[in-house]
């Protein structure tokens, strides 16, 4: 019998995929995307995880997704040292999300404090997504624009070892969730628009970043 965490995986992979394609992740792998459009990025991710580390907090009680709610995880501390290092001590005046971004952080104020599938569902996404195809983005952009440590301290976690092994328990956990059959679809079905609304904010960001030749270190 195929686990749950198989399934998941392959309810979103066309998300997935259309999520990682986006033209402004692709020129940011490039090195097409300025510094300033790399810093940007940042500053978006702080918005969605602040929400989503909160949310992480009100589920700490929940059977099925306290589990999931790993300090390990925690991504806000060095986002904000990320986001100092690349804007300067006033970084905080200067940020702001993306209507995309409010979005996002919008559906997880409104969901993922109370309903461990739709906090299991956008937690998957992101801290999965970090530390997979996260860790070769971090390596990719440490190069890009030469940050070595300061500006890239998102992509690294320092209290994870072995990832490769973090993710196997994880998918682990996610096969022995007890949650009723309709749960489990709803998950799959918010995790489906986790991708959609990640895949959003690359969209707004291209836009705000048009140009497709710029100077990483611009």
């Amino acid at each position: 019998m195929t686990g749950f965490a198989a399934r998941l995986r392959k309810a979103t992979m066309v998300e997935h995929r259309d999520a990682e394609t986006r033209s402004f992740i692709a020129r940011l792998m490039g090195g097409e995307v300025s510094r300033a459009g790399f810093a940007a990025l940042t500053s978006q991710y702080l918005f969605v995880y602040r929400e989503l580390e909160a949310a992480a907090i009100a589920m700490a009680d929940s059977p099925a997704a306290a589990v999931f709610a790993d300090q390990a995880l925690t991504r806000v501390p060095a986002l904000e040292a990320d986001l100092a290092h690349l804007y300067g001590p006033d970084w905080e005046s200067t940020v702001t999300p993306v209507d995309a971004t409010r979005r996002y952080a919008e559906r997880l104020r409104e969901f993922c404090y109370t309903s461990p599938a739709h906090f299991i569902a956008h937690h998957y996404v992101r801290y999965l997504g970090d530390l997979s195809g996260g860790q070769m983005v971090g390596r990719k952009v440490s190069g890009i624009y030469r940050l070595d440590g300061p500006g890239t301290a998102f992509y690294h976690f320092d209290q994870i070892v072995d990832p490769k092994a973090y993710k196997t328990a994880y998918r682990e956990r996610l096969d022995a969730l007890e949650l009723p059959a309709d749960q489990l679809d709803v998950l799959v079905a918010e995790a489906q628009l986790a991708f959609q609304l990640n895949a959003a904010v690359f969209q707004d960001l291209g836009s705000a970043f048009p140009e497709d030749l710029a100077a990483a270190a611009a």
